[in-house]
């Protein structure tokens, strides 16, 4: 009788690994065809498990699920993706279905595009487009300026926050262009209200879309909220929870808007936010769940990209 431990060794070199049932029978000094019996085994011990990932949305779960987000948070806008076993498939869904979504929806026409910053709109960034999808006239302008932003060049910073390198993805991959002058006054050091207030009456009160993703619930450790919000914010946030973030503004579990006040700068304000049309979020995962409610109990977006079993998970944890 043969070992699990050994099926598990025949199941890793055909599945994982790409042997040929062949090679795996020649070392094992057994014929291919008591290979194929041992993979058999191996599935029905539940050492394998294989699981078929449908590459698109049954047209009855993204009506059904439009309805209900519709009616219970006002969302003008839900697109579903499939979801995947595996965690990187499933952003790799999240991802190519966002960018279709975008470029088969809105015109390449003069568009003023705010963007947010994280793993989820670096990868965005990142994905190629046809020739026939590049947006020309589109303009990419980054909404949110982290304080250690240029120590991203010594390696202490992530590179989902930088938006030099996200926004030169979005002019590469996409077509996209920069606005310079509004560079020249986003990466000003100098920490002045006017330069905020310029920054709203020239960019972002004009902008056409802002495309963000959304954070993971923050944490509850009171040293940590403190140094997020302050200390006064903080203590008025004891016995809260923080469910998430959407471009660094964060959402307690009664939808309440949290302004953050010491790690970014230069940033687009939620006021400015709320006025732009197109107001599109992109998340996906068990971990987003609790941020995408918060996000949707605020009102703060009218188009929501996310997985079906996200979608589904949503509603759960807003028990409906």
């Amino acid at each position: 009788m043969i070992s699990e431990e050994k099926l598990f060794m025949i199941a890793v070199a055909y599945y994982v690994k790409g042997r040929h049932q062949q090679d795996i029978a020649n070392e094992l000094g057994v014929s291919h065809v008591q290979i194929g019996k041992y993979l058999k085994m191996a599935r029905q011990k539940g050492i394998v498990e294989i699981t078929i990932n449908a590459p698109f949305v049954d047209d009855d779960e993204q009506k059904k699920q439009s309805m209900v987000y519709r009616s219970v948070f006002g969302l003008e806008n839900l697109v579903l993706v499939p979801t995947a076993a595996s965690q990187e498939q499933s952003m790799s869904f999240l991802i190519k279905g966002a960018a279709k979504y975008i470029l088969s929806t809105f015109e390449n026409k003069a568009t003023r595009i705010g963007v947010g910053m994280g793993r989820t709109m670096f990868q965005l960034s990142d994905n190629r487009t046809s020739y026939a999808d590049r947006r020309s006239s589109w303009k990419f302008y980054p909404v949110m300026n982290y304080y250690d932003q240029k120590r991203h060049a010594s390696g202490e910073h992530s590179d989902y926050f930088n938006y030099q390198d996200m926004i030169d993805g979005f002019s590469k991959n996409w077509g996209g262009k920069q606005d310079r002058s509004f560079l020249e006054s986003f990466e000003s050091n100098i920490e002045s209200t006017d330069i905020e207030k310029e920054l709203s009456s020239r960019y972002w009160s004009r902008l056409d879309m802002i495309i963000g993703g959304v954070g993971v619930p923050f944490p509850r450790d009171p040293i940590a909220r403190s140094a997020m919000f302050g200390e006064k914010t903080a203590a008025e946030l004891d016995g809260k929870d923080i469910l998430g973030d959407y471009l660094n503004y964060h959402f307690d579990s009664d939808g309440r808007v949290l302004e953050p006040c010491v790690l970014s700068r230069n940033r687009i304000s939620w006021d400015d936010i709320q006025r732009i049309p197109q107001r599109i979020a992109i998340a996906g995962g068990p971990s987003k769940v609790p941020g995408i409610l918060g996000l949707l109990r605020a009102r703060g977006v009218n188009t929501l990209i996310t997985d079906v079993a996200t979608a589904r998970g949503v509603l759960e944890y807003n028990n409906i």
